[in-house]
């Protein structure tokens, strides 16, 4: 199946068209062509406009602090406004129960997870819809539709559609929602309307209290490998994440989970037993599947979490395609078909162990790596895949409470950098910023501090060379190429810390187009 958008008609009708000479009589094909122009700048401005209007509902620093002091416990109001603004764009629980869910919770690995499954189901005939957060470019890589975000013509239709609804019965100033419950909301909308098959929908935060919880007809629960975070919101203990995470599981679903920490187990077994739930703890390493044909990540340099995500993908799927497509599934028992494998194969999950060269010789290294442990195995997977002969740089930030320290340190234990670069998550100057790449949640002046933290670390305590800050990707860039590297000097650089550095990083090198490539895949 083609998918295309007008602005996609306009790069095939352009070099046509100016194939006709400049004097000559075809005024339908010009204007033809100028019309379809106009309209696919004009989706591009609406688009615009509804970024910015939905960067008015992101949450700022100071209420960011508030929701801190309540954590995210029973005064939580997530799933009760998603409800309510559900409710009044007409999307009531029944309408919400005509779609089916895999809901997916964790603290490593979730999205990678959930984009796993979504294309083991798509790769088997399903017609999938697949939530997830944060973006890297664009706001409409959280929404997809066959593995395809979707396009500019149907978030601003959806877009504008949900929020007149939701402005015109407001009750007060404050009476929107968040700006991650919008995109909830929105995804939903879409989903229904799409009339998928199966949504794979990623939790934001936590889980228990976390907006994406209002749905109810969930047959199949994921919880990937859990660990501390967020821990000003979740708590400060194993036991209240597993708790948090936990809470998305509904009466009666399979639920699947890799062997989690003991403290995690018996939270997790007491909230199946409570809901009548059945617990699967997957098998840890995929040798103890039956392949129909063996995947291709089995034939390279193993990585445990990786290994531990697909046989939780996999579960999840084989699971799903029981219940609802028996018949996709093989009479031999307990084999894992072909189709399956292909699955694994081509999922591609952009901003997680990601290799783009943007010029010769000169490569980006992309992993969203913001915990201690994920930083590990990003640290190992640069190490076995940079050039030996190449210098080694390194592009840094980490926000929020993220143990940004912790994860240097990590760093430098396996790689010997050649230098290292901390800039805010910003790929340009504030004044010409992207409107998908505005975060309120952390101001620039906080991120530029945490960066000067970050090289005096860098320098002082670990003893590393030619560390830097910058205000932007952009001019962090500048300064590797002028400074830090003669011209046309090879070199690999591990961008990591942040999913938002990420994209930060493509806009700023203006490797949007390479962002999807299937070329570019991810090396599991």
């Amino acid at each position: 199946m083609y998918r295309f958008t007008l602005r996609g008609v306009v790069n095939m009708i352009e070099p046509v068209y100016k194939l006709f000479p400049a004097n000559s009589d075809h005024q339908t094909a010009s204007s033809c062509y100028f019309a379809t122009t106009a309209a696919a700048n004009n989706i591009d401005h609406n688009y615009e406009r509804a970024i910015a209007k939905l960067n008015t509902l992101q949450s700022n620093y100071s209420a960011l602090q508030d929701s801190i002091k309540f954590k995210h416990q029973d005064e939580s109001k997530h799933i009760s406004n998603t409800e309510k603004f559900l409710n009044r764009i007409h999307i009531s629980s029944e309408t919400l129960n005509r779609l089916a869910f895999i809901h997916v919770a964790g603290t490593k690995g979730k999205g990678s997870t959930c984009a796993m499954v979504e294309s083991i189901l798509r790769f088997n005939g399903y017609r999938t819809g697949f939530f997830s957060s944060p973006h890297l470019v664009s706001v409409t890589e959280r929404i997809r539709l066959d593995g395809q975000p979707i396009g500019k013509e149907s978030f601003v239709e959806h877009f504008w559609k949900i929020y007149n609804q939701l402005f015109a019965a407001q009750q007060d100033n404050n009476d929107m929602p968040t700006y991650f419950g919008f995109l909830t909301i929105l995804a939903l909308d879409v989903f229904l309307t799409s009339k998928v098959d199966v949504t794979i929908l990623e939790v934001g935060i936590g889980g228990r209290y976390d907006c994406t919880n209002v749905i109810q007809n969930t047959p199949v629960v994921g919880i990937t490998s859990l660990g501390l975070e967020h821990t000003k919101l979740l708590g400060d203990t194993l036991e209240e994440i597993a708790w948090q995470k936990a809470g998305i599981i509904k009466n009666g679903s399979d639920v699947f989970t890799v062997e989690q920490p003991a403290e995690c187990n018996r939270i997790i077994e007491r909230e199946c037993m409570r809901k009548k739930a059945n617990l699967h703890i997957v098998p840890s390493s995929l040798e103890e599947f039956l392949w129909e044909k063996v995947p291709s990540m089995m034939m390279k340099q193993r990585n445990k979490t990786a290994e531990l995500n697909v046989s939780l993908a996999v579960q999840i799927a084989t699971n799903w395609m029981r219940r609802t497509r028996p018949c996709l599934l093989p009479t031999v028992e307990q084999m894992i078909p072909a189709k399956i494998v292909q699955g694994i194969d081509n999922c591609f999950w952009p901003g997680r162990l990601q290799v783009l060269e943007y010029a010769a010789h000169r490569t980006l290294f992309l992993d969203g790596a913001h915990t201690a442990d994920s930083i590990k195995v990003c640290a190992g997977w640069f190490k076995n895949n940079s050039h030996s002969n190449f210098k080694k740089l390194l592009l840094f930030n980490s926000t929020g409470d993220r143990d940004g320290f912790k994860m240097l340190s990590a760093l430098t234990h396996s790689v010997n950098f050649d230098g290292a670069c901390f800039t805010p998550n910003v790929a340009f100057s504030a004044s010409c910023s992207h409107n998908d790449s505005v975060n309120h949640n952390f101001p620039l002046e906080q991120q530029m501090g945490r960066c000067e933290l970050y090289r005096e670390y860098w320098t002082k305590q670990l003893k590393q060379r030619n560390a830097s800050v910058h205000d932007s990707v952009q001019s962090a860039f500048q300064y590797l190429h002028n400074t830090l590297l003669t011209s046309d000097e090879p070199c690999d650089i591990l961008v990591t810390g942040s999913i938002h550095l990420l994209g930060a990083t493509i806009s700023a090198l203006h490797l949007e187009s390479k962002l999807f490539s299937h070329v570019n895949k991810i090396k599991i």
